[in-house]
């Protein structure tokens, strides 16, 4: 009796139906109920279930709409021809389980997960790259999303797939702003916006390189950009942060007559090092991609802030943007949650950028797109980065000194001019011990400090590797900095020789 194979949960969350058909549709699948096989009708297991008649009618529906069941009328309901498909569930004949088979994945994706990224939410105390959300005007943002949702109704092609680029009013905002801010040279129709910076990184390799083609790619440098280098299976080879005349020598990089397509750089405050690209090194390398037709990556992460004095211009300017494409984000500057980021490309690349971007998605939804143009231009934004330059000197400052005087044995700050992150260097009586950095990171994970091993962002071997410690300082207020640091320095004595 079909019943009999039936238990019904009346106390629980779900509903009588779904457990019906749930039911009834793993009997079929299973083979206890075969093809062809009549089942009683909805008064008879209605009655011998004890639950409404409408509730086995709708279980029945609900099967028969999925192709489970057939009826034939008067003649009644059974099981259809199409559940010979499934296969007898047989019981295991012994008791380990069996091999599951290798799954397969392409060499793309295998490449882009062998670049380890943070990949669930940690302990921000010194988390880079996180700037401090509890600062971020709420209220004003707030009133932005009003307006622009409530403004939606007013244009209806925005609730379709207009402006899949960006939306007019922001990207002449953005191209305000910047050529402003950072004496880009371009028109708003040059701006492509991006749900992220990681997608419009995605795009730009994809775009200029084939497999086997020259990537330059700082090193140490930001993993985001090595995955998707590796993810298009091009040529990576490092330019050497630390070596003084690395943008003088950058041809040695292609000695064997390979030609570099693609030069991905960090100019205003270089990741993880700090460092400001010299106005020769600047020169230097726009000449190196003009000499060879390559062209440059600028990532502009967070330029907004620079605490000594006014930032050198951007690449894009200084070059006049025929051979740079200029990267920017809101993630550091207001909040990564925004996922909003923009590139500047060249006239040429705009067309195919765009024809692209369409294909692969990417896009932020444009009532987040109206708010950030509001916020622009209404001067909210200007006026929140130069609160969070203060902020953020003061507790760079903070970082600074309480490294040195409660860690001053284990680790050296290297002060950056601007930005909201620091690297550490180990001190030559932790080298000389033989410690890593990587061995200090995990105990302070361990008692829920982030922080990230400098050695982590070394790629190609063929750089010496700097042991250190790379902190974010943004994101805590001075307190918590000092706090934080004197159980790092607690932490990590137990490491000192």
């Amino acid at each position: 009796m079909l019943a009999s194979h039936i238990t019904l949960d009346r106390a629980g969350g779900k509903g009588l139906v779904p457990q019906l058909f749930e039911q009834l549709r793993g009997l079929i699948e299973t083979g206890v109920l075969g093809a062809g096989s009549r089942l009683p009708t909805s008064r008879h297991l209605s009655a011998q279930l004890g639950v409404g008649r409408n509730s086995v009618v709708a279980a029945y529906d609900l099967l028969l709409a999925e192709g489970y069941l057939r009826s034939e009328g008067r003649r009644g309901t059974f099981v259809s021809e199409a559940s010979r498909g499934f296969v007898p569930v047989e019981p295991p004949a012994r008791e380990e389980p069996p091999q599951a088979r290798p799954l397969r994945l392409s060499r793309s994706a295998q490449a882009l997960i062998a670049v380890g990224r943070r990949d669930q939410p940690t302990p921000h105390t010194f988390q880079p790259g996180l700037p401090d959300v509890r600062h971020f005007p709420h209220d004003l943002w707030g009133r932005c999303l009003r307006r622009a949702a409530r403004g939606m109704h007013q244009q209806p092609l925005l609730g379709g797939y207009a402006h899949y680029y960006g939306l007019p009013d922001l990207r002449e905002a953005l191209i305000d702003h910047v050529a402003v801010s950072r004496g880009v040279s371009a028109s708003a129709e040059q701006v492509i916006v991006f749900s992220s910076a990681q997608a419009a990184l995605d795009l730009v390799a994809r775009l200029l390189l084939d497999p086997g083609d020259v990537a330059l790619h700082e090193e140490p440098g930001y993993a985001g950009m090595l995955s998707v280098l590796r993810g298009v299976h091009s040529d990576v080879r490092p330019i050497e942060v630390y070596a003084a005349d690395r943008f003088q020598r950058l041809d040695d990089l292609v000695a064997d007559g390979a030609v570099p397509r693609l030069i991905y750089v960090s100019p205003s405050h270089q990741f993880p090092s700090g460092q400001v690209m010299a106005l020769e090194d600047r020169l230097a390398l726009l000449a190196f991609a003009a000499k060879h037709g390559a062209f440059v990556l600028e990532d502009d992460y967070d330029s907004e802030f620079h605490f000594s004095n006014a930032p050198l211009s951007c690449l894009q300017g200084l070059g006049r943007g025929e051979r740079v494409l200029y990267m920017g984000t809101f993630a550091k500057s207001l909040m990564p949650s925004l996922r909003l980021a923009y590139l500047v490309v060249p006239p040429p690349l705009v067309e195919p950028v765009r024809r692209m971007q369409r294909n692969m998605g990417g896009v932020p939804g444009l009532t987040v797109q109206m708010a950030l143009a509001e916020f622009l231009t209404s001067g909210h934004f200007r006026s929140h980065v130069r609160d969070m330059n203060k902020l953020y000197q003061a507790r760079r400052d903070c970082l600074a000194e309480a490294l040195a005087a409660q860690c001053g044995d284990i680790l050296m700050p290297e002060v950056p001019d601007g930005g909201i992150q620091m690297p550490a260097y180990l001190t030559p009586r932790l080298l000389e011990a033989g410690v890593r950095d990587d061995a200090l990171a995990a105990a302070l994970a361990a008692i829920g400090i982030e922080c990230t091993p400098l050695s982590a962002l070394y790629w190609s071997g063929r750089c010496e590797v700097r042991q250190g410690l790379f902190f974010g300082y943004a994101a805590s207020n001075e307190a918590e900095i000092v706090n934080a640091v004197a159980a790092v320095a607690h932490c990590l004595k137990r490491f000192v020789p």
